[in-house]
């Protein structure tokens, strides 16, 4: 692990640069799923104990609009985490108050120097964003270097860390054998875990599922809030059940949706093939069209060598931040199987790379994993981004 000592230093410089300010706000901008809630949960654990009032806003995506505002007003400190690293740039560019800026993200990134950010991509220091380390790894990393005894909290790592697929390594591998050192979870066959810590007794899959539809299904319901509490408090009978019933809801729009499309099939263009789900989800945030796209993606009558494209109109709404000036249309893009093998060979364009570029052609943004990659575009511009991902993607 010769590479941990760079991410240390990085991470030691960016504590001492928060506590040598005289900030003592912070706000935590993160994302929508089991990622995004455990690593907020514990970035606002360690930014707690530097001292600094905290509040949190949860995001589908990394709206500029959001940047712009809460990077203006007096200086803070600013964490993007679970996003942000696709668009470092912009956060830069929009830090008018001076605040210091850290990003914990495990996502595709460009090194920018500047001496307000803290980018605390495990990718800049040679470690896999997609193998290596979740956002969640990266928060905890922060809090026991911010406070050892905040290592009471590594099994919300393991949590974090349960989407990346495969064997658990690297850093991700150090946050597990700290949660089990303290017997906060223990194996529990087929590659599993049992978490025992407080407030909690489930397999971090299930732990994983509970909270990915609390932030997703009930994105405009408190769910990310409840998700976020249940993190350090453990899952009370309230917050199982609510979860459930999100669960749910999310069942039937998407067995809604898979009869439309085994009715009327995907739509095709030479590279791509695409479904609109239009409102089918109505009432949710815009993480549950990539949930369903990767679900797809595995089924009969998908072709296994063309990129999946999913769109559903979303809510101008932002909970805890206010409105956007338009309704949006969230796009979800997901590489099948044997693409994926082409995509990680280098023979076919990355989607983290495709899906963005498409985007921003058409006054949206994007981001992901070089197999699956999300944006969002204005309502209306539906066609023109698919003719353009279809075109990159030859």
């Amino acid at each position: 692990m010769e590479r941990l000592p760079g991410f240390q230093n990085r991470l030691d410089s960016a504590i001492s640069a928060v506590r040598e300010s005289a900030i003592r706000e912070a706000i935590v901008l993160h994302h929508d799923e089991a990622d995004g809630l455990t690593s907020a949960a514990l970035t606002k654990l360690a930014l707690s104990s530097l001292g600094l009032s905290t509040r949190l806003i949860c995001l589908d995506k990394l709206y500029p609009e959001v940047v712009k505002d809460v990077e203006s007003g007096p200086p803070r400190v600013i964490a993007y985490v679970d996003l942000g690293s696709g668009h470092i740039d912009w956060v830069i560019e929009a830090n008018r108050a001076k605040g210091l800026i850290l990003v914990l993200d495990h996502h595709d990134t460009t090194s920018i120097e500047d001496p307000l950010l803290y980018n605390l991509n495990p990718e800049l220091y040679g470690f896999s964003g997609e193998k290596d380390a979740s956002s969640a790894t990266v928060a905890y990393f922060l809090c026991k270097t911010v406070d050892p005894g905040l290592s009471e909290y590594a099994h919300l790592a393991t949590i974090g860390s349960f989407e990346l697929p495969g064997e658990t390594r690297g850093l991700n591998l150090i946050a597990v054998k700290d949660a089990k050192d303290r017997g906060l979870v223990r194996d529990s066959g087929k590659g599993n875990l049992k978490i025992e810590a407080k407030g909690m007794n489930l397999t971090r899959s299930r732990a994983s599922s509970l909270l990915n539809v609390l932030g997703s299904v009930g994105y405009y319901r408190n769910g990310p809030e409840m998700g976020i509490e249940a993190c350090t408090t453990g899952f009370g009978h309230q917050t199982t059940e609510v979860a459930r019933e999100f669960e749910e809801e999310r069942k039937q729009a998407n067995r809604k949706m898979l009869s439309t499309i085994k009715k009327e099939g995907l739509s095709q263009k030479s590279n791509i093939q695409w479904f609109h789900a239009h409102d089918n989800y109505k009432g949710m945030g815009g993480k549950v069209v990539g949930s369903f796209c990767s679900y797809l993606r595995h089924r009969r009558g998908v072709n296994p060598v063309k990129y999946l494209v999913g769109m559903m109109n979303i809510s101008p709404d932002i909970p805890g931040w206010g409105k956007l000036s338009s309704p949006m249309v969230k796009v979800s893009g997901r590489a099948p199987q044997i693409l994926t093998s082409l995509i990680e060979k280098g023979k076919k364009p990355s989607l983290s790379k495709i899906l963005p570029e498409s985007c921003s052609k058409v006054g949206g943004f994007g981001d992901g994993h070089s197999v699956a990659a999300s944006g969002v575009l204005p309502v209306g511009n539906e066609e023109m981004f698919l003719d353009e991902i279809d075109r990159l993607a030859a």
